[in-house]
């Protein structure tokens, strides 16, 4: 704010976005860190306060408990290394063999889906910086929308096909209405070939029933 008003630190600017889609990835991405946690203020000090700074300073405060960071722990450091050896080993794998994914398991609210964001968001940087932000395996003459990292929510009943539509969603993929499977599976994997897509992120892969074998097939 200007004019002498005050400003709203923890007041994020924007609106929040889902990370399902590309911009709502982007926004996560760049704005992750702006977040500046309430000031440690001692009791006298508070008192001091008039009554309009007491109510936002408290608000700053309610803020920064619902925007706690990321804290490191022997378990998140170890998923960390193992996540950020396999993505940068898969990045750089030259042959036509399968890449090795990572499944995190573990309890609710534990932190999962951030951790592997964070690292696949330091992975992104890292990678655009490396390229100068272009794709290094575009067609000449083309200007392909360079996204080394995709996040898809695994939707709550999930099928083969409802994986791919979540999949082509972040890209803004047109899905005809009578696509069936193979034609899906192709389309995801020409959007994250043609986008230069080195890290497919699929939150709550578990709901997918494994002893399938259309499910097996769509996680290959």
């Amino acid at each position: 704010m200007t004019n002498g008003e005050e400003t709203l630190p923890f007041v994020l600017s924007g609106p929040s976005l889902a990370r399902d889609t590309l911009a709502g990835w982007q926004h996560w991405c760049r704005t992750r860190d702006s977040f500046v946690p309430a000031p440690v203020m001692d009791r006298a000090t508070f008192r001091l306060l008039n009554r309009r700074k007491k109510m936002l300073h408290n608000l700053h405060r309610t803020a920064t408990h619902a925007n706690l960071p990321l804290l490191d722990t022997p378990m998140s450091l170890v998923v960390e290394r193992l996540l950020t050896g396999r993505i940068e080993t898969n990045a750089l794998k030259m042959k036509p063999t399968t890449r090795a994914g990572v499944m995190v398991s573990g309890g609710g609210y534990q932190g999962k889906t951030e951790c592997v964001c964070e690292v696949a968001a330091a992975f992104q940087e890292r990678w655009l910086a490396l390229h100068d932000h272009l794709d290094p395996d575009a067609h000449p003459g083309s200007r392909d929308l360079h996204v080394p990292v995709a996040y898809a929510q695994t939707p709550v009943t999930a099928k083969p096909k409802s994986t791919c539509k979540a999949i082509l969603d972040f890209f803004g993929a047109p899905i005809g209405r009578r696509t069936d499977l193979p034609d899906l599976n192709r389309q995801v994997a020409a959007s994250l070939r043609e986008h230069g897509t080195r890290v497919l992120i699929l939150d709550d892969i578990t709901r997918l029933r494994m002893h399938r074998a259309d499910d097996q097939d769509t996680l290959a």
